[in-house]
């Protein structure tokens, strides 16, 4: 319950931690383009070359996807190319490499804060998707005994309740005084 609890609450501030991401490292990253516009499209370079410029940059990884000029994860003047590592555990570390959209150059690349990090390790843990079927089938447990701890609980209180509406009903009827349950 509580990593469910946790990382819900992580992923609940999904749209802050993307946000904070782009005002600080993002914003960062595209300083020298400051005061350049967007990149219109028909003036877009092409994406092989951005493509091989990041791989060039940040070998060794693999791509995961790409983001368009003006997107979120994105300038207005560059593809973001986000590379993944390729065990079980860098696989969710995500590098992005920003390359200017126009000329295909790369511009720069940095792992991703440790926030951004956080947000994108809770999402498996929360939804239970890792770890193949044996850690599947322990979620699912899991899930169950909680859900039984919770349906217990509800009925112990409902039961609670109902017993003391019982003793305030005798004693309405006996005037007052407590007459014993028969």
């Amino acid at each position: 319950m509580t990593v469910v609890g946790a990382t819900g609450v992580i992923n609940a501030l999904a749209t802050p931690i993307i946000q904070v991401w782009q005002m600080s490292e993002l914003a960062e990253m595209t300083r020298a383009y400051d005061g350049k516009g967007a990149v219109p499209p028909d003036r877009y370079g092409s994406i092989d070359k951005a493509m091989a410029s990041a791989r060039a940059a940040i070998p060794g990884n693999n791509p995961q996807f790409i983001a368009f000029p003006g997107g979120a994860f994105s300038s207005k003047h560059h593809y973001a190319v986000f590379f993944q590592g390729d065990t079980p555990l860098t696989e969710r570390m995500l590098v992005p490499a920003l390359i200017d959209a126009e000329t295909g150059v790369f511009t720069d690349a940095r792992p991703m804060p440790w926030y951004a990090q956080a947000l994108l390790f809770s999402q498996p843990l929360h939804f239970g998707d890792y770890g193949g079927l044996p850690l599947k089938i322990l979620w699912a447990v899991l899930t169950l005994f909680t859900m039984i701890v919770l349906g217990s609980g509800l009925y112990l209180w409902l039961g609670k309740r109902r017993s003391g509406t019982d003793a305030l009903v005798r004693e309405v009827e006996t005037g007052g005084t407590l007459a014993p349950a028969e």
